[in-house]
């Protein structure tokens, strides 16, 4: 018999307050006050903007005042485009206030994407900057949005565009927060895009409700934090970052933004602001573990690094850890439409191993435990049977915690992510231990048959990173008709590193069975494309590689 997986962390379902998100978060946040009031809730590293906590819950309702004097109402939708995060953030918490929903996008969509995305939420509302100005003006005349706002967030004018620190100098009058009524299960907070790996990006649906619910389980733990700092790579428009935001303000913990993320400045960032905490994307992590910059300077001043986005290797992470000896690893398993997952934890209540074996005895990152109100199962990818612990299958879970669904215009969310029990279906292949940890080994989409044995690119990717000439690795499945599949290495060398094909297949196959071998060989690339959420772009190396 196969079993359904729960958190060892409980959680009453009764304890989750029945407020709006702006509520949740302004209570906690006043908590912490008079101790954080002159400090900045949120600084860009690229441009020295911020915002202190003292300024933040008035300077919010100043600009809801703003909104609602220029049309704004209950269940409209704020559009952003933009790469600002300080008056951002201080924008959505205003849009929220008013009973309204944000969405954002990747920065440099073609006008046509701008104008879908905008025509499905009858955008009246949008947040630009001087860098997609041109492009979101286009994007309204092919919309037909004749009567949509902007409003300049960023630090350069643009003629004939309301500022967002006019909005800032606004005098409260028209805000009155007992008008909003916000209904916390059914109103809608965040559209989140997904990435648009497979089509154009969708937008998902989460309201005051499941977001407040997974702020509320995780109060003991996140209290442990305060008067924290963290350094976050994510971009404004990813869930990640507008989730960190949130959290940052309810604990009073500075947040350092990079409106502008590039490596070689990356850094210098760090070194400069000193942050407790970052956060890392793996890709970001991949570079960064093997950047000789890093034995010429002092990086005690870190304590922790989190990591989501992708599956983490071993390699990388063990190097990294001995990179950064003062800092605890945790590693964090979400999505767009999940919020949160599985979290690895390093506090005072919970504490649980990185590392754990896979049922085919290889060694694997651990993803961690379930989140508190969080189930899970893991079904069988040829006959759909549940399976048991230490059984690798397509993970499904299930929670209030989750998404609505779908953004459809004019219609109820698409739920066809779910199943009629209410379980979603996360695409990703997985396992849990015999001590309960959660094991994400790979997208499913990613995966292939060699013959009849399924491969996880991940680890053969994992093998190629020991090198330490191999910067940046992909492994991708090239059809053959023998073999259903041929594994093929695409590899990034480090500037002034050198290797051999010879050499990495090798490697290869010293470490792995024969079914994981680089069958199809294995070639040298100046660099990889990166998705919208900066990780490895899978489906455009198949294009230009699977030949």
């Amino acid at each position: 018999m196969g079993e359904i997986f729960k958190s060892p962390m409980p959680y009453d379902t009764s304890k989750i307050p029945n407020c709006s998100f702006t509520d949740y978060l302004f209570k906690h946040a006043r908590k912490n006050l008079h101790a954080v009031a002159e400090k900045p809730w949120l600084l860009d590293v690229c441009t020295g903007k911020e915002v202190l906590f003292g300024q933040v819950e008035e300077r919010s309702k100043k600009v809801a005042s703003a909104l609602a004097k220029r049309g704004f109402s209950k269940g409209d939708i704020l559009y952003f485009v933009s790469y600002d995060i300080v008056d951002l953030s201080v924008l959505q918490l205003a849009v929220w206030l008013l009973g309204g929903a944000t969405r954002g996008s990747f920065q440099i969509e073609e006008p046509e994407e701008f104008a879908r995305q905008m025509q499905e939420i009858d955008c009246k509302f949008v947040a630009v900057d001087s860098l997609t100005f041109d492009s979101i003006k286009q994007a309204i005349i092919i919309a037909k949005l004749d009567n949509c706002n902007i409003i300049n967030v960023g630090d350069t004018s643009i003629e004939g565009v309301v500022s967002f620190s006019e909005l800032a100098q606004d005098d409260r009058t028209a805000y009155v927060a007992e008008t909003q009524k916000i209904d916390p299960d059914k109103d809608i907070l965040l559209i989140c895009n997904t990435s648009g790996s497979t089509g154009v990006p969708k937008g998902v649906i989460h309201t005051h409700k499941n977001t407040v619910s997974v702020l509320a389980c995780f109060e003991g733990i996140l209290a442990e934090s305060f008067e924290d700092s963290i350094m976050i790579t994510a971009s404004n428009f990813a869930v990640s970052s507008t989730w960190t935001t949130c959290v940052n303000l309810a604990t009073g913990n500075t947040m350092y933004c990079i409106s502008r993320y590039r490596n070689e400045e990356f850094l210098g960032h760090l070194l400069k602001f000193k942050p407790r905490k970052v956060f890392l994307y793996p890709y970001v992590m991949s570079w960064l573990a093997k950047s000789p910059e890093l034995d010429k300077h002092d990086f005690s001043f870190l304590k922790g690094i989190s990591l989501g986005g992708s599956v983490v290797d071993p390699t990388t992470l063990d190097l990294l850890e001995k990179k950064f000896p003062h800092a605890d690893c945790n590693i964090v398993y979400a999505s767009t439409e999940t919020l949160g997952v599985s979290i690895t934890l390093n506090s005072s209540k919970f504490k649980l191993p990185l590392y754990g074996t896979s049922p085919d005895g290889e060694r694997m990152v651990s993803s961690g435990v379930l989140f508190p109100l969080m189930e899970a199962k893991i079904i069988d990818l040829q006959t759909g049977e549940l399976l048991r612990q230490n059984q690798s299958g397509r993970l499904w879970v299930r929670s209030i915690q989750l998404t609505k669904g779908y953004l459809r215009k004019g219609k109820e969310p698409d739920r066809s992510c779910f199943d009629e029990e209410g379980w979603f279906d996360t695409g990703d292949a997985a396992f849990f231990d015999a001590t309960g940890q959660l094991f994400v080994r790979e997208r499913i989409s990613f995966m292939f048959k060699y013959y009849m044995h399924f491969v996880n690119p991940s680890e053969i990717e994992a093998v190629l990173r020991e090198h330490q000439a191999v910067q940046m690795a992909c492994v991708i499945g090239v059809p053959n008709k023998e073999t259903t599949n041929l594994a093929k290495g695409l590899v990034v060398l480090k500037s002034g590193e050198a290797t051999t094909e010879h050499e990495l297949l090798a490697l290869v196959s010293s470490k792995l069975p024969f079914y994981k071998h680089l069958h199809g060989g294995l070639q040298f690339v100046e660099s990889l494309p990166e998705n919208k959420g900066r990780k490895l772009d899978r489906t455009a190396i198949m294009k230009m590689y699977s030949t």
